[in-house]
């Protein structure tokens, strides 16, 4: 019967933030930025899988600024050339915080915005 290896412990978030700080070299912060934006990659492209038609989301990460945390139901999705994109319902207090923030004419009857080509990267599913 062959020997098992015990695990390692996966490093912590301190020890790794502490090995940036104080020891890393130039050549293991650039190897470490390559990793992380790999990494982003792959979280933003899980993040836009997710988001499907009827899904509530939390916009986060975009721009201009005034859209992140607005919350909504997404209505529909399509795909451009290189990204999906969604429509979001608002719901009614945050079509009241796009009526505030923006310039975008809404109506003060309406309580749910569509607002339309909204990357789905950047939608957290509720």
């Amino acid at each position: 019967m062959p020997a098992t290896v015990p695990e390692q412990p996966a490093p912590t978030l301190e020890a790794a933030i502490g090995f940036v700080s104080l020891h890393a070299s130039q050549d293991d912060l650039d190897r470490i930025y390559a990793a992380a934006k790999q990494r982003t990659k792959v979280l933003r492209e899980a993040r836009a899988a997710a988001v499907t038609k009827g899904v509530t989301v939390r916009i986060d990460n975009i721009k201009p600024k005034y859209l992140s945390g607005l919350t909504g139901t997404v209505t529909d999705v399509s795909q451009s050339r290189t990204r999906t994109l969604v429509t979001v319902e608002l719901d009614p207090e945050s079509t009241t915080t796009l009526r505030m923030a923006s310039a975008r004419p809404i109506p003060d009857g309406v309580e749910r915005y569509q607002l339309t080509g909204v990357p789905a990267a950047c939608c957290h599913v509720q």
